[in-house]
């Protein structure tokens, strides 16, 4: 890689002996709201109770429910539309009625499921929830998480206990890599603004590369940002970076309204992990994977696609199904239709010298290989 040589620097590569053992696979919780025409109280809030805000809560309020999930804010960045809050271990983002918290390692998410629920009812009696979704790829070492994080399954039933609605899907290979979901089966207020989602989950990463994302590889965040391309995604945008010691790496950018994109490293060469998320309005994403393929150049990936009945993008099997990534054999891709959803996953993996490529093994539409 160009990037490597050009840095001129002999940096060290990360092993789990030195550093120790991290779970970059992120647990991701996103909640929309829908508020009642009138609001009664103000607890909690630093707006008046005429805001129906999420972002009008108060910080300490949000300190306190992230305490039980067991992470720290260290920043922030914010527009009109959202604030971004950079954690200790990923990201949350907070718009008008949408909560999304992405977190890393041994961490609680589901903890916060309750919490967050009675939060928003506290501030905007009569708030209910609109949709609920919360996923995440295989766990490396699953026994290391907590509970309720220990399986899928073990997640899916405290969930149900909260939502009596809820539906538990598994995509991928149960025997590889396998991308979980829980959501809402039967939405009573669905969501009418256009809405899509687009997360690209890296794994086998180059150790050289990975030695960048360190207190080594570059005096600051900024520089990091911008020499491996990560500034020049989405151009114009609010970036707020961190470099962990002694190795690791955190972004949430800001692009123009409510539009978001977030990316975390973990660069240890036994678990190196990279993901990539955004709600961008596309009408195709092939540019944008291909510039974040790029960047990062994974051995496998997945890829999910999730896309509102409104969303630009259209149907989101469509959007990837001429879609090819230079270099890369395309292993699976599954569609799975929801109520006012619409989901694609999609796995890669590099090409072997003189491997076939192009097709996937098996494409799976609406639970029908073909």
């Amino acid at each position: 890689m160009e990037l490597i040589r050009s840095s001129g620097r002999k940096l060290s590569t990360f092993s789990v002996n030195d550093v120790g053992f991290f779970e970059g696979a992120e647990k991701l919780l996103e909640m929309w709201f829908e508020y009642p025409s009138e609001v009664g109280g103000a607890g909690g809030l630093e707006g008046g109770a005429s805001d129906l805000d999420l972002r009008v809560i108060q910080r300490s309020k949000w300190e306190e429910l992230l305490d039980l999930v067991h992470c720290k804010i260290l920043s922030t960045c914010s527009n009109d539309y959202m604030t971004a809050y950079l954690l200790s271990e990923s990201s949350m983002f907070v718009s008008s009625n949408r909560f999304i918290l992405k977190t890393c390692g041994t961490t609680t998410l589901l903890h916060a499921v309750k919490p967050l629920m009675t939060l928003v009812t506290d501030a905007f009696p009569g708030a209910v929830v609109m949709d609920i979704f919360y996923s995440h790829r295989n766990f490396q070492k699953p026994h290391l998480q907590s509970h309720p994080h220990h399986s899928f399954e073990e997640e899916a039933s405290y969930l149900d206990k909260i939502f009596k609605d809820g539906a538990a899907y598994a995509l991928g290979r149960l025997n590889g890599d396998t991308w979980y979901l829980y959501t809402m089966e039967n939405v009573e207020r669905p969501l009418s603004v256009p809405d899509q989602t687009l997360e690209i989950l890296m794994t086998e990463l180059d150790p050289r590369l990975m030695s960048l994302f360190s207190l080594e590889g570059f005096s600051s965040e900024e520089e990091l940002t911008r020499r491996v391309g990560l500034q020049d995604l989405m151009p114009g945008a609010i970036v707020d970076a961190k470099i962990f010691d002694p190795c690791g790496y955190s972004l949430n950018a800001i692009v123009q309204g409510d539009t978001y994109f977030t990316v975390h490293v973990t660069p240890q060469v036994e678990c190196s992990y990279v993901s990539f998320e955004t709600n961008l309005e596309q009408s195709s994403y092939s540019a944008l994977i291909n510039r974040v393929i790029d960047i990062f150049q994974p051995g496998r990936c997945t890829l999910t696609l999730f896309a509102s009945k409104s969303a630009k993008c259209g149907v989101s099997f469509t959007a990837f199904e001429d879609h090819v990534i230079e270099g890369y054999r395309c292993n699976d891709r599954q569609f799975s239709s929801f109520v006012m959803y619409n989901l694609t996953f999609a796995h890669y993996s590099k090409h072997e010298p003189h491997s076939p490529g192009g097709r996937p093994n098996g494409v799976l539409v609406n639970g029908t290989s073909s």
